[in-house]
């Protein structure tokens, strides 16, 4: 509960890694390596595993999500599909129409890529039961936060009974005009690339990342957070937060072609939002899986957790040129049924979050969401 409070309460960080999970390293290896792959496919291979009928949220995805300034978010492309279960709706016609979004069945590039399919449910299983247990503790502190307004364990049991957990393989395109727009930042944005073979280096270097991450009262952190806050770097994704209950988070690869290299801008990568306002690096080594709070946990937590805002900065100078970042999340939420009530007693203005209204289910506060961001 310590670590919960410290990573996810009123006061803490927004974030929180799990190491030692056995066959992860492998796993995360195979399928990110397979983003850059499919994305190397022809346009109109791409197309043929699009799906508009979900708001584009099973198969591939570009250029269909809009941008904080309303514009469509080419930056990135996306591949969504259930991690659990290929037809979650079973054959429910209804179910699918009212919420395409969760209950169209999963659409796989196996004529192209036939490791696709199960590089891609193995992670994504491999993640739901990682954060199914990490929810167990999230249910612990929160019994703690709101002694008697809690249901015990209703966290898990959300999380459990959702048959709309959806995986989401991310290819973040190489920037287009890195050399163009060099960083404001006073550090030097260029730098040689590394070999794969220097991982190990790297790990080091980001679990002690890890442990700086912590020291919150550090004076020349401070500075660079708000540094970072006011200034609008180029990103990848902007600043948001996810709509679900948790999120799990593979640590970036960076690929140039076919070839992992490291991140060619130590300045690039995710960024967070702490609960005071500073913006935070995240650094995670490349054997951690990150978890994140959603608005739906926000919500049926009663505010003891907090949803956490995050962005990703894209790679400038001239070591970025063609160099893409690919990662994996996981989206463990309520079934669209569940009740998107706050605990009995909590004030519902404290809580308020994304475009969650008192009375919704988990289905109508998704649709609501899924409007604001998709054109």
């Amino acid at each position: 509960s310590d670590l919960i409070e410290k990573a996810a309460g009123a006061d803490g960080l927004g974030i929180l890694s799990v190491s030692g999970v056995p066959g992860f390293p492998e796993l995360r290896s195979k399928l990110l390596r397979l983003a850059s792959d499919f994305a190397a496919l022809p346009e109109h291979r791409r197309q043929q595993y699009e799906d508009p009928q979900s708001y584009y949220n099973f198969g591939w995805s570009h250029g269909k999500e809009a941008l904080q300034s309303g514009h469509p978010d080419t930056h990135k492309g996306s591949y969504y599909a259930n991690p659990l279960d290929d037809d979650p709706a079973k054959g429910e016609v209804s179910l699918m129409e009212q919420h395409p979004a969760y209950f169209r069945p999963n659409i796989w590039p196996s004529e192209d890529l036939p490791a696709f399919e199960q590089a891609f449910k193995e992670l994504g299983q491999l993640i739901v039961n990682v954060g199914t247990m990490l929810t167990h503790h999230c249910d612990k502190y929160t019994s703690q936060i709101h002694p008697g307004k809690v249901s015990e364990g209703k966290l898990t049991h959300v999380l459990q009974q959702g048959r709309n957990h959806k995986g989401r393989l991310l290819h973040y395109f190489p920037p287009q005009d890195q050399l163009q727009q060099p960083h404001q930042h006073n550090s030097s944005s260029g730098m040689e690339d590394q070999q794969p073979d220097q991982q190990q280096e790297q790990d080091q270097a980001a679990k002690q990342g890890q442990q700086q991450i912590f020291k919150q009262g550090e004076k020349q952190q401070q500075q660079q957070q708000q540094q970072q806050q006011q200034q609008e770097p180029t990103q990848w994704c902007g600043w948001h937060t996810d709509h679900g209950s948790l999120t799990g988070l593979t640590p970036a690869m960076y690929m140039r072609g076919s070839q992992e290299v490291a991140n060619p801008d130590p300045q690039s990568g995710l960024y967070i939002r702490d609960r005071h306002g500073q913006v935070v690096k995240v650094v995670l080594p490349s054997d951690h899986i990150a978890f994140q709070i959603g608005e739906a946990m926000q919500v049926h937590s009663g505010g003891a957790l907090r949803a956490t805002p995050h962005c990703v900065r894209a790679a400038a100078g001239p070591a970025a040129a063609g160099v893409a970042r690919n990662t994996f999340a996981v989206f463990m939420q309520p079934d669209v049924d569940a009740p998107m009530d706050a605990p009995e007693g909590v004030d519902a203005d404290g809580i308020a979050v994304g475009q969650w209204r008192p009375g919704q289910t988990f289905g109508q506060f998704s649709e609501s969401t899924f409007s604001k961001y998709y054109s």
